[in-house]
C-alpha cells in the first residue's frame, strides 16, 4: 500500500458528493477518489479492477441509502468474494437507527459517519484505517486524539477488522484497546494466545470471556498469579465445568465460592 489513499466513493446524491469531496479536501489526506452512483455500478467497478488485476481501492465509502442496488446489499456482495472482502468499508448514513448499522456490521462493515460528514472526522476516521492495514500505525496510544482511539476501539471489536489489523491492535499501549482485541470472536488463536500472557490482568480476564478461548488457555488462566483473573475466570458463564473444579479449590476464598456457586447452578 502506497502512501496515497485510494478511496472509492458510493453515493447517489449530488449534494452528498459536494460535501464528501469538500470534507476530503480541507481534511489534507493524500488521496484519490473514484466515484460511483449506485450499488450496482459499485460492483461493476469493484469487479472489473479485480478481473483486470488493477489496484483495488484502499477504501470503501458506501452510502446506505441507494437506487438499484443498496449499502447492505453492496455489503453482503462484498462479503461473499475472498478479495473484495479484505477491502475496509465505511458506511455513510443519515440513519442512526441501531438496527441499520448492526445489520452492516454483521455483513461487512468497519465504520459508519453520520451525515453530514465533518473534514475533522473523516480525516481521523480514514488515517486511521489506512494506517492500521498498511503498516504505517502509531504505536503509543498516548499519542492519539480520543477520536483515534475511539476508532481503534470500533476496529478493536468488529468481527469484519482484518487480523492483520487485529495483531497490530493487540501490540498497542493501552491495555483497555487490547482487552477489546482479547474479547473479539473473530481474533485469530496466536493473537489469542499472546493476549492471555498480556501484563495486564484486565487483558487476561477478556481473553476467557472470548467465546472462542479454547479450553488450554482457559486451564492456564485458571492458575494465573492475579487474584482478579482468576476470580474473573470464575464469574464467567461459559467456563467448563472442569475449569471451574480447578477454581473450586482455589485459596482465595471469593475464587473457590464463586467457582463453587457456579459448579451448583
Amino acid at each position: 500500500m502506497g502512501s496515497r489513499i485510494e478511496l472509492l466513493l458510493v453515493e447517489d446524491t449530488p449534494s452528498d458528493i459536494r460535501l464528501t469531496e469538500e470534507a476530503l479536501k480541507d481534511s489534507a489526506l493524500d488521496y484519490h477518489l473514484d466515484i460511483v452512483n449506485d450499488g450496482e455500478q459499485a460492483m461493476d467497478y469493484l469487479n472489473k479492477k479485480k478481473t483486470s488485476g488493477a489496484k483495488l481501492p484502499d477504501m470503501i465509502l458506501l452510502d446506505l441509502n441507494m437506487p438499484k442496488k443498496n449499502g447492505h446489499e453492496v455489503l453482503a456482495d462484498i462479503t461473499k468474494d475472498s478479495t473484495l472482502k479484505t477491502i475496509p468499508v465505511v458506511l455513510l448514513t443519515v440513519s442512526q437507527r441501531d438496527e441499520d448499522i448492526q445489520e452492516a456490521l454483521k455483513l461487512k462493515m468497519n465504520y459508519y459517519l453520520c451525515k453530514p460528514i465533518s473534514s475533522d472526522t473523516l480525516k481521523v476516521l480514514i488515517d486511521a484505517i489506512f494506517n492500521l492495514n498498511s503498516g504505517e500505525a502509531k504505536a503509543a496510544s498516548g499519542d492519539m486524539s480520543g477520536e483515534e482511539i475511539h476508532v481503534r476501539y470500533v476496529l478493536a471489536s468488529n468481527p469484519h477488522t482484518s487480523p492483520w489489523v487485529l495483531k497490530k491492535l493487540a501490540k498497542e499501549d493501552n491495555h483497555k484497546l487490547r482487552a477489546k482485541v482479547a474479547e473479539n470472536p473473530k481474533t485469530p488463536l496466536d493473537i489469542i494466545e499472546h493476549l492471555a500472557n498480556d501484563p495486564h490482568p484486565d487483558v487476561r480476564v477478556a481473553v476467557a470471556e472470548n467465546a472462542n478461548a479454547p479450553e488450554h488457555i482457559l486451564e492456564k488462566l485458571a492458575k494465573d498469579e492475579s487474584e482478579d483473573v482468576r476470580l474473573g475466570i470464575a464469574e464467567n458463564a461459559r467456563i467448563p465445568a472442569r475449569i471451574l473444579e480447578i477454581l473450586a479449590t482455589d485459596e482465595n476464598t471469593f475464587v473457590s465460592a464463586q467457582a463453587t456457586k457456579r459448579l451448583t447452578k
